[in-house]
């Protein structure tokens, strides 16, 4: 193998490292990245509240989720 194969290549993912450079970047490859994961996590989120929610209407007293919580 040669010295350049084992050399790093810089690309749009490790240019800069750190939370401040992909929360501020102007990327639009780091911007679609930063979009997924946030809709990946929201979906799950979502998923896990009309889960409780469905246990909720599962019993008649409903007293899983209180007034209170």
């Amino acid at each position: 193998m040669n010295e350049q194969s084992m050399e790093r290549r810089e690309h749009y993912l490790n240019v800069n490292y750190g939370i401040r450079s992909w929360l501020f970047t102007t990327d639009h490859k780091r911007i679609a990245w930063l979009y997924l994961l946030s809709v990946t996590f929201f979906f799950f989120i979502g998923g896990f509240f009309a889960t409780l929610i469905r246990l909720e209407l599962l019993t008649p007293q409903g007293d899983l989720v209180q007034a209170e919580t």
